[in-house]
């Protein structure tokens, strides 16, 4: 469980440091704290991402996988609504809260569905495909890092 509170931390401060320039530091601050306890309260509770969790070939999702991305989804946006009723900060509190919820569901759902696949492709990839994708990586992340000095090379204004 400290393993778990302390990701649960990370992934609040993460959520906290998105939300800090858009309203500031006492919301991200009350959100940051209310994601990490309200995670570690399903952890106890036996919500955990590896529920039901096993790389197959096909996607899937069930029902208690399901349940827990509505249970997140919920959360996410009571968590808001509870900040911005704490905060008053938020000009649309209810909108706002939605939007919050919704996308973390939406991307918890994706994931929890196509994971399993990707884990069973990475696993039966053969080493040689598994080196080129590597590789592949490499190579991107060496032109993501270059990017910036490209954009000043040919003079590209972005503000």
């Amino acid at each position: 469980m400290p393993w778990e509170a302390l990701f649960s931390a990370i992934r609040g401060v993460a959520f906290g440091a998105g939300l800090f320039r858009i309203l500031g530091l006492r919301f991200a601050v009350a959100f940051g704290v209310l994601i990490t306890a309200g995670q570690v309260f399903g952890y106890f509770r036996g919500l955990r991402p590896a529920i039901d969790y096993v790389a197959s070939r096909r996607s899937r999702i069930s029902r208690r996988q399901f349940w827990g991305t509505v249970v997140r989804t919920v959360g996410y946006i009571a968590a808001a609504l509870v900040c911005s009723a704490v905060v008053r900060r938020v000009d649309h509190a209810w909108s706002f809260a939605l939007r919050v919820g919704l996308v973390t569901g939406l991307v918890t759902g994706v994931g929890v569905t196509v994971n399993p696949y990707i884990e069973y492709y990475a696993d039966n990839l053969s080493e040689r495909r598994l080196g080129a994708f590597g590789v592949g990586l490499i190579l991107c992340g060496f032109a993501l890092q270059s990017l910036q000095y490209w954009l000043v090379l040919f003079d590209v204004r972005l503000t």
